[in-house]
């Protein structure tokens, strides 16, 4: 009688415990932890029927296309992202787009130039959203839509040193231009890869022609397989090289892309494209990406890119840090 009176007594203390353990949780924590599964639990719009999306293979592609994935996931829509960085051609967003095997793909405007039928080239030399709208207006008869851009372009440049630009006071090609004018040394260095750099209207000769400027031909160095390090170092004389204005490896060599601003090289802003029959069945997807667009500049892109590329950071974790810093997920 006394074991059972003892163990009666040993059962009732320890629902007294539990009780006043439960009670000390505040009703703000009880909140707290009720708000978190909600954020937790996100109503999938299109369960079992995700959105498929792809891009390019480098750099700049791959940060795109995660970044749409995870704004789309965030927003409560399954997705199909193992075609993220895996084109290695620039002809397969716009076409995987056309032949339905994608959903959305990131690409960008000055494509537009290079794969639709009769649009005028002047048209991507004047400023990015004459370049955006040329493209989504050429490429609406395609059933393409073109929702929105990023407000920078990412084309063919030239880059030197920053500490040399500065010395020598070079912001622009009209800058550069008077200093080559004036007798300047200049050496150039061009990828293999890049060769068109050389020949192209798009580029030297139609950066000498516009700004005023004519180099020899001892001063480009074509077919080198890292002009930018070449620049950086000041390897045999490169002063300059050629690059892609926002390329991850410029910040991390401390090199300065020379300002374009006649558009010489046309305009490339990266944009997010899907075909109209995908927009007629989720029209609200055009307004969640474009804030997300529109919030990454030259400068943003290139310290991305560089994390990427250089510093040995993945995508997903460089990504979601630009989304929760600048608000777009929770």
């Amino acid at each position: 009688m006394k074991r059972k009176l003892i163990s009666a007594l040993l059962c009732v203390a320890m629902m007294a415990t539990f009780a006043v353990g439960c009670e000390g949780k505040s009703s703000d924590d009880a909140e707290k932890d009720t708000d978190s599964k909600a954020e937790e639990t996100v109503e999938i719009k299109n369960e079992g029927d995700p959105i498929v999306i792809a891009s390019m293979t480098d750099e700049e592609s791959q940060i795109y296309g995660e970044l749409i994935k995870q704004v789309l996931e965030a927003n409560g829509y399954e997705v199909e992202a193992s075609g993220v960085g895996t084109y290695n051609n620039s002809t397969l967003p716009r076409q995987s787009l056309m032949e339905k095997q994608v959903d959305i793909v990131q690409d960008y405007t000055g494509r537009g130039m290079m794969f639709i039928k009769d649009v005028d080239p002047v048209l991507f030399q004047t400023d990015l959203e004459t370049a955006f709208n040329t493209t989504k207006e050429a490429d609406a008869e395609n059933g393409l839509v073109w929702m929105c851009y990023s407000p920078y372009n990412n084309s063919d440049g030239i880059c030197v040193k920053k500490e040399w630009a500065e010395e020598n006071n070079i912001k622009d090609f009209n800058d550069f231009a008077k200093y080559i004018n004036d007798g300047g040394e200049m050496k150039i260095a061009i990828a293999t890869e890049n060769s068109y750099v050389a020949t192209e209207p798009t580029c030297i000769p139609g950066w000498e022609e516009t700004y005023g400027f004519k180099l020899s031909d001892d001063q480009i160095v074509i077919g080198v397989s890292d002009p930018q390090s070449m620049a950086a170092k000041g390897t045999d004389g490169i002063i300059a090289s050629n690059c892609y204005t926002t390329g991850g490896t410029l910040e991390a060599l401390g090199l300065y892309v020379i300002e374009d601003p006649e558009y010489v090289s046309p305009i490339y802003s990266p944009a997010a494209v899907c075909t109209k029959e995908f927009l007629d069945e989720y029209p609200e997807i055009q307004e969640i990406l474009t804030p997300v667009y529109e919030a990454i500049d030259d400068t943003i892109i290139r310290d991305m890119n560089k994390r990427l590329s250089t510093d040995g950071e993945n995508a997903s974790d460089i990504v979601s840090q630009f989304l929760k810093e600048n608000g777009f997920v929770k």
